[in-house]
């Protein structure tokens, strides 16, 4: 009963430790300002990597780096002078070298022999012991019609089984989406020209993509804005860009939005087509 219930305590634990992973958020954030690029990835609060070389991954990459030069160190230190030994270079090179046989002589005048005799073979004669060395053909079976392909069983086709993955998945993937949030969204632009016609016509155009792409990320993910800063600058020939953003994401949302896809597959898609696979084999 002691080690049962050590084992569940054990288990307990280990899901506990599972369940807080995935509460935990994943953020990452990005900023481009002044021209001057800043990201950083963080996982519960702890760095993962930086632009400024701070993190867990930069301290691991770091320390493969000092791993491999000291072994590169270790192996120039440890490699011995190279000797060339000339008399046994010499010596092996007398062993390889054989006598010429007087087997080998036959040989090689036999193949001479050989190869005179292919020489005067005619075309002629070359075509009749061809003909006489390959066996007679039979004679091919008359060509009867093909069968009819039998039907697939009303099997689902590709395409239904796609359009069935669709269907489970659509509202699992909005989940998850929905899931990410883009918090702190910092947008300052100014759009600079010499011509004011040009400068009017850039800030309309760039004003109006910006909206419209926030209005669509608005209704994917979850958007919380700072500031949104877009002016003209008439008579300047050099635009500001800044720009900065947060993104963060929970494991937890992710794992729901899988099982919500099996249950929906299971009973919208999977179920379905094998009880009307059943019906069809019946008839």
């Amino acid at each position: 009963m002691i080690i049962l219930k050590i084992i569940l305590w054990i288990i307990l634990a280990l899901l506990g430790i599972v369940l807080l992973v995935l509460i935990m958020p994943a953020s990452a954030s990005a900023s481009y300002i002044g021209g001057k690029v800043e990201y950083s990835v963080k996982f519960a609060f702890l760095p993962v990597f930086n632009s400024k070389g701070k993190g867990i991954v930069n301290k691991l990459l770091e320390q493969k780096k000092k791993k491999a030069d000291s072994k590169e160190d270790d192996e120039s230190e440890d490699k011995p002078p190279l000797e060339e030994d000339f008399a046994e270079t010499e010596e092996t090179a007398v062993e390889t070298v054989e006598e010429e046989t007087p087997e080998a002589v036959e040989e090689e005048t036999e193949t001479a022999e050989e190869t005179a005799e292919e020489a005067e073979k005619t075309p002629e004669t070359v075509e009749a012991e061809e003909a006489a060395a390959e066996p007679e053909k039979p004679l091919k079976p008359e060509k009867t019609t093909p069968l009819e392909k039998p039907s697939n069983g009303g099997k689902p086709s590709k395409i239904d089984f796609i359009i069935g993955l669709w269907e489970a998945a659509d509202r699992p993937i909005l989940k998850i989406f929905k899931g990410i949030k883009i918090s702190e969204l910092y947008i300052d632009f100014f759009i600079a020209n010499e011509d004011a016609y040009k400068c009017a016509l850039n800030y309309g155009r760039i004003s109006g993509a910006i909206y419209n792409i926030l209005a669509w990320m608005s209704v994917l993910f979850n958007v919380k804005l700072k500031t949104i800063d877009i002016n003209p600058l008439f008579g300047q020939k050099k635009s500001q860009w800044d720009v900065s953003l947060k993104i963060s994401l929970c494991l937890m949302s992710i794992v729901i939005a899988g099982l919500q896809f099996l249950l929906i597959y299971l009973f919208r898609v999977l179920i379905p087509t094998k009880i009307q696979l059943k019906r069809n084999a019946r008839k």
